[in-house]
């Protein structure tokens, strides 16, 4: 409200009284006279010497313009160093400077510019609107806008839309650049980031002490041992991950196992390039693979390679059929196949009610899906004894029979594939191709 040219205080209420009296009254508002409690938020994306503003410049600045304001009270300084600003969550503390303010801890909030505060539009117009509820202002210096100003708001949604759009160039260039540095071959592991090598001076892979680990792993899993098998071995025997001490885990194993670096190989882009604003591999992206072979020393010779890919492959093709090897599992099985349905052959105690003592259990192998009965496939592939299987089984490689007891369970797994029984009863042995 205006009078004679000037602007009354917020703090004046104006009401009629009897008789037609102008009554006025003066309400203090709670917060006149006192200080406003200023803080501020920096951030620098990296750690790079050339940064236009070091990361110590921006807080020492801010401090000082905070502290020599006489009206405003210092809040403290939030300050985020080498973090992306396309995401809120992973800045703490941005994180812990909106709670503070929510907090009503804080009500002015000085920072550089729209694109050090986000560079998601989403994420910008959020949590300024969230402040604005709490009657927080945010000021941004570069484009001299006031959050709490209503006829800052349209110009406010452009330039931050064009944060995100610069966030999203940068992106861009930066992909373009890396798949141009693949394509010439050039690549890096990092900062001793895969167990087993350490990086030189321009970041290609040497040997390190821990190769043996690495060895031993394919060498336990290529003599037939199951990835948790191995995971248990290598760590009793001192083995570890990259990063811990502990125990080797299933998965640390299986990665090792997949990795071609180990061979001396490299595969560069092996997934989506990660989206600029989620930051979570982009499944809609275009993008093209590099594989680059014998350019760095290996830990392991090309044919164990080659023999580990081709007993994952058979380990995923069995998963897929159902067949998930647990240790302590009898050896037959992941081995054997129903020859009408597919399905892999499960081993089951049969009870004898003619025999007493020992005699009156015995086990046979039976269809999975014939297993289940009308809830299965319905097939009625035939069930076979135990001794009579491994009789057959050992006809059809021409090893000699004599009883259940002698035969040669490691030697099966190292020479037999895959062992199928059809309808009539007969059985096929296919040979594993890779074995010594």
């Amino acid at each position: 409200m205006k009078r004679r040219g000037r602007v009354c205080p917020p703090f004046l209420a104006i009401r009629k009284g009897g008789n037609d009296n102008m009554i006025v009254r003066h309400i203090r508002n709670k917060n006149y006279g006192k200080k406003k409690r200023v803080a501020a938020y920096c951030r620098v994306s990296t750690d790079k010497a050339e940064q236009e503003e070091s990361f110590e410049t921006q807080i020492a600045t801010y401090e000082r313009v905070i502290r020599n304001n006489p009206e405003w009270e210092y809040a403290g300084i939030y300050a985020d160093e080498g973090k992306s600003a396309t995401s809120a969550d992973h800045r703490p503390e941005f994180q812990r400077m909106i709670a503070d303010a929510l907090d009503e801890k804080i009500d002015v909030i000085l920072v550089k510019s729209i694109s050090r505060f986000s560079r998601n539009i989403v994420d910008c117009q959020t949590y300024v609107e969230k402040l604005r509820e709490k009657g927080v202002s945010v000021r941004f210096e570069r484009e001299n806008i006031d959050s709490l100003n209503p006829a800052c708001s349209m110009m406010f949604s452009l330039l931050a839309a064009i944060a995100q759009d610069e966030s999203r160039s940068i992106s861009e260039n930066v992909k373009w650049a890396v798949a141009r540095r693949f394509e010439r071959g050039e690549y890096k592991i990092g900062n001793n980031q895969v167990l087993g090598y350490d990086a030189d001076e321009d970041g290609k892979p040497v040997p390190n002490g821990d190769a043996w680990i690495v060895r031993r792993i394919f060498q336990l899993f290529t003599e037939g041992k199951s990835v948790r098998q191995v995971a248990e071995l290598v760590t009793a025997e001192g083995g570890h991950g990259l990063r811990s001490e502990g125990t080797l885990s299933y998965q640390t194993v299986l990665s090792i196992l997949q990795n071609e670096i180990y061979v001396g190989d490299r595969c560069l882009q092996k997934r989506p390039p990660v989206h600029y604003l989620t930051k979570k591999a982009d499944p809609r992206a275009e993008y093209k693979s590099y594989y680059l072979k014998d350019v760095h020393t290996p830990l392991i010779e090309r044919e164990m390679w080659e023999k580990a890919q081709a007993m994952l492959t058979t380990r995923q093709e069995r998963m897929a059929q159902g067949v998930f090897q647990k240790s302590g599992t009898h050896f037959l099985y992941g081995r054997v196949f129903c020859g009408q349905c597919g399905a892999p052959y499960k081993r089951r105690t049969v009870t004898n009610s003619h025999k007493s003592g020992a005699e009156r259990y015995y086990k046979v192998w039976n269809c999975k899906e014939r297993q289940k009965g009308v809830q299965g496939k319905r097939c009625l592939n035939p069930t076979l004894h135990e001794a009579k299987l491994l009789e057959m089984i050992s006809q059809k490689l021409g090893w000699e029979w004599s009883d259940m007891e002698h035969f040669d369970a490691e030697r099966f797994l190292q020479e037999v594939e895959r062992v199928e029984i059809m309808p009539d009863g007969e059985i096929i042995v296919q040979r594993n191709t890779q074995a010594a």
